[in-house]
C-alpha cells in the first residue's frame, strides 16, 4: 500500500514538474533534484500521518507537526518543557523558615559540651568527664555531617543499648500515675580510642548533641518495637506519587500541542515559542478534564503551564501563506476522497520543505561570506496622533528600507548590523531605484571593509518585483562587483509567504516602540527612535539616491531567454546572470548585456528629489495638522514639504509583487 502512494504521489509531481516547463521549454532536470525527499523518511512520515487519520487524529494537525525547528520559518513545531519555564519557580531555600531549618539541622550556633556533673569513680555509670573538647567536637561533628534527619537517628540509635527491662520496682503505688517502662537505654559517646565508646548520662548524650531527650525516646522505642531504624514519619499523609503523576499528565498533554516561534521582536521573551490564538490555559484545562477523566485544579495546571513551559498564546496571523491556508482548507473538506486527501497533504508537505530549504540556506552562514537580508518596512505615518480624524485622512509617509547582517541560525541582532535608510514621500517615491540607491551605499560605504575582506555576499530578500527582484537590482549589484572583481554574489529568494527575515525582526521592535508613542509630528522624532535599534542613515544627507533604471536601460537588453520573476536564486559572479528556478537545481547562464556594452559602462547618474504627494493628501494633512493644532515649527515643515505636490504617484513601485 506505501508503494502505491508514493508511486501515485512520483507521478503527480513529475505531472506538476512537467506542466510548469511545458511553456518555458526549459531544460528537465532530475526529479530528485526539482524535489530533494528521501523516500523512505517521506514514507514513514507520510504513513505516520496517514494512521493518525485513520485513528481519528486530524490529518492536517499531523501534516504540521511534521517542520523543522527554525526560528524564522514560522512552522509548526511540537511543544518542549523548558528548564526556565515562563515563570520563575519559588526560590525556597532563602526563605527564612528554611534558613531556620537548614541551621537546626547543620549544628549551627552550638557548642558541644557535658550536661551533667557526674564524677566517674562516684557513679561508674557516667564518665564524662573523660571526654576531653575534641572528643566531643568529633561526636558532634560526625552527628552534623548529614543534615538528613533519617541519617541523624541511625546515628543516635548507633550509639544506643537498648535491651528488655528485666526487673520493675514499684516506684509509684498509684495504677493510673504508674508508666510502664519496657526497655532499659544505656548512652554512649565515642573517644579518640576508636571503637571504645565511653558510656555517659542521658543529660550528657543529649547536650552534647544539640538534641531533645523525647527525640531520643523515640528512637529507642521504635528500635525496641521493630528491630529497625525510625523512617521518616513527618509531614502526614503522602501525596506525592499521586501528584507527581498528575504533573505528569499534565506536561504530556501540553506537550501534544504545536507551537512556533515569533519571528518579530523576541528579546523580551528569548525562547518563547506561541501556541494557537484561539486557545487559553481555561481551555487547555477543559480538554485535559476531558480527555483524562479526571478532576485536576486550575491551579495546577496553571503552575506546570507557566513554570515547566515559556509558552504564551499567538495572534491570529495577518500575513499567512495563502497556499498554506488553501491546503489548510482542502484537507479538511468532507467532500473529498481519502485518496485526494491525501493528494493534497503529500502537495501541503512538499510545499513546507520548499519553504523550509531557504530558511536551511539562511542558516548556513558560511566563513568568510557576508551575509545580508534586507526588505521594507511599513510606511510610518506623518503626522501621527489619537484623535478620530486620523483614521479617515491621508496622511504623508516616511519610507524606511532595513539592511542586516545575518550571523547564523539563533545569532543575535547587534545595534551595529542594522543600517536603517529613510527618506520621505515629499523627497522621492518608493521604488527599485531607491532600494537598489540604499542597498548600493550599504555595501559601497558603510559595510565596505567588511566585503573587501569576504570570498562572497549572500543576499536574501522577498520577491517584490518592483523593489528587489528586477533588472535594476541585478544592474547594481553588477556594477558593484566591478569593484571586487573576484566577490561571489548570490541572491536568495523565499518562498511566496514565507519570507520572514531577520529584518522583520528589527521591524517588529521597531513598531512595538511606536505604538507606544500617541503623538509623532516630525521626521527627527522618528530618527531618534530608530536610532535606538540601528544606524540610521537620512536621504539627501547620508547618502544620494541615482537612476539605475534609466541606466539599465541602456546597458541591458529585454530579456526573452528567461524570466526572472521566476527565479529562486540568481548568481551574479561573473559576467552573465545565472538563473534557477528551485534551491536544488542547477543554474542557468544568461547574457544580459546589449551588444557592445559592458557592466563598466553602466554609469547611473543622481537621481533628483521628486515628490509624490498628491494634492488631495496635502488637503487632508493640513486639515488633520489644523485640528491638532500643531506649533509654528511644525506647521512650517509641512508647510515647505507639501510646497509641491503632484498629478500621479510617479513610479512607485511599492505595490509591485
Amino acid at each position: 500500500m506505501l508503494n502505491c502512494y508514493i508511486s501515485l504521489f512520483k507521478m503527480y509531481c513529475k505531472m506538476q514538474f512537467f506542466f510548469q516547463n511545458a511553456i518555458s521549454a526549459k531544460p528537465v532536470f532530475s526529479l530528485n533534484a526539482i524535489y530533494p525527499i528521501d523516500q523512505s523518511e517521506f514514507g514513514e512520515r507520510l504513513t505516520q500521518s496517514w494512521r493518525r487519520s485513520e485513528s481519528g487524529s486530524c490529518l492536517c494537525c499531523s501534516v504540521f507537526k511534521m517542520s523543522a525547528n527554525n526560528t524564522f520559518d514560522g512552522l509548526d513545531e511540537p511543544v518542549r518543557p523548558t528548564p526556565g519555564g515562563r515563570k520563575r519557580r519559588l526560590d525556597k531555600e532563602n526563605h527564612k523558615k528554611q534558613q531556620k531549618k537548614k541551621l537546626r539541622h547543620s549544628g549551627g550556633a552550638l557548642i558541644p559540651t557535658v550536661g551533667c556533673h557526674h564524677k566517674a569513680e562516684a557513679t561508674g555509670f557516667c564518665q564524662a568527664e573523660k571526654l576531653s573538647p575534641d572528643d566531643l567536637m568529633m561526636n558532634f561533628s560526625k552527628f552534623y555531617e548529614r543534615p538528613n534527619k533519617v541519617d541523624q537517628d541511625r546515628t543516635i540509635l548507633n550509639l544506643l543499648d537498648i535491651t528488655r527491662v528485666k526487673r520493675q520496682r514499684l516506684k509509684v503505688l498509684d495504677v493510673n500515675k504508674r508508666k510502664d517502662r519496657n526497655i532499659s537505654v544505656k548512652y554512649n559517646l565515642l573517644c579518640g580510642n576508636h571503637p571504645e565508646k565511653v558510656p555517659v548520662c542521658k543529660a550528657t548524650f543529649i547536650k552534647v548533641f544539640g538534641i531533645s531527650k523525647d527525640r531520643v525516646s523515640r528512637v529507642a522505642k521504635y528500635y525496641a518495637e521493630t528491630a529497625e531504624a525510625r523512617p521518616e514519619r513527618r509531614g502526614g499523609a503522602r501525596h506525592s506519587e499521586e501528584h507527581n503523576r498528575r504533573r505528569q499528565l499534565i506536561v504530556e498533554h501540553i506537550q501534544s500541542f504545536t507551537c512556533r516561534a515569533s519571528h518579530y521582536g523576541r528579546r523580551g521573551a528569548p525562547g518563547r515559542k506561541y501556541v494557537p490564538s484561539d486557545l487559553n490555559v481555561h481551555k487547555m484545562h477543559e480538554l485535559f478534564e476531558a480527555q483524562n477523566h479526571a478532576q485536576t485544579s486550575y491551579s495546577l495546571y496553571y503552575s506546570v503551564f507557566s513554570k515547566d513551559f515559556n509558552l504564551g498564546f499567538g495572534h491570529p496571523a495577518t500575513d499567512a501563506c495563502s497556499d498554506c491556508v488553501k491546503y489548510k482548507i482542502t484537507i479538511t473538506d468532507p467532500n473529498l476522497t481519502e485518496t485526494e486527501k491525501k493528494m493534497e497533504s503529500a502537495s501541503f508537505i512538499l510545499h513546507r520543505r520548499r519553504a523550509r530549504m531557504f530558511y536551511d540556506l539562511l542558516g548556513r552562514v558560511a566563513e568568510g561570506h557576508v551575509t545580508l537580508s534586507f526588505d521594507m518596512m511599513q510606511n510610518m505615518v506623518l503626522p501621527k496622533t489619537p484623535i478620530g480624524q486620523a483614521y479617515y485622512s491621508r496622511q504623508m509617509y516616511l519610507y524606511l528600507f532595513g539592511v542586516v547582517v545575518h550571523h547564523g541560525e539563533n545569532s543575535q541582532q547587534e545595534k551595529d548590523d542594522v543600517h536603517l535608510y529613510v527618506w520621505q514621500e515629499n523627497e522621492n517615491s518608493k521604488d527599485s531605484n531607491m532600494i537598489a540607491s540604499a542597498l548600493s551605499d550599504c555595501l559601497k560605504v558603510r559595510l565596505q571593509d567588511k566585503v573587501s575582506r569576504s570570498r562572497g555576499l549572500r543576499l536574501f530578500s522577498d520577491s517584490c518585483f518592483g523593489q528587489n527582484k528586477n533588472m535594476n537590482m541585478v544592474s547594481m549589484l553588477m556594477e558593484f562587483r566591478q569593484l571586487f572583481p573576484n566577490l561571489g554574489i548570490e541572491h536568495t529568494f523565499p518562498v511566496r509567504g514565507h519570507s520572514f527575515l531577520p529584518a522583520d525582526r528589527v521591524f517588529g521592535r521597531i513598531e512595538q516602540k511606536i505604538r507606544k508613542i500617541d503623538t509623532i509630528l516630525l521626521p527627527q522624532e522618528y530618527h531618534a527612535i530608530l536610532q535606538q535599534f540601528g544606524h540610521v542613515h537620512i536621504y539627501g544627507t547620508d547618502w544620494e539616491a541615482f537612476d539605475y533604471r534609466s541606466a539599465s536601460k541602456e546597458c541591458v537588453k529585454a530579456q526573452k531567454s528567461f524570466k526572472i520573476s521566476e527565479a529562486r536564486m540568481l548568481d551574479l559572479s561573473t559576467n552573465k546572470v545565472g538563473l534557477k528556478t528551485t534551491y536544488n537545481g542547477e543554474y542557468c547562464f544568461h547574457s544580459v548585456l546589449k551588444r557592445g556594452k559592458r557592466w563598466a559602462d553602466l554609469k547611473p547618474e543622481l537621481l533628483p528629489k521628486r515628490t509624490s504627494v498628491k494634492a488631495a493628501k496635502k488637503r487632508d494633512v493640513l486639515a488633520l495638522l489644523g485640528a491638532v493644532g500643531v506649533s509654528d515649527v511644525v506647521r512650517a515643515f509641512y508647510d515647505d514639504a507639501l510646497y509641491h505636490v503632484t498629478d500621479n504617484a510617479g513610479h512607485s513601485d511599492e505595490d509591485a509583487e
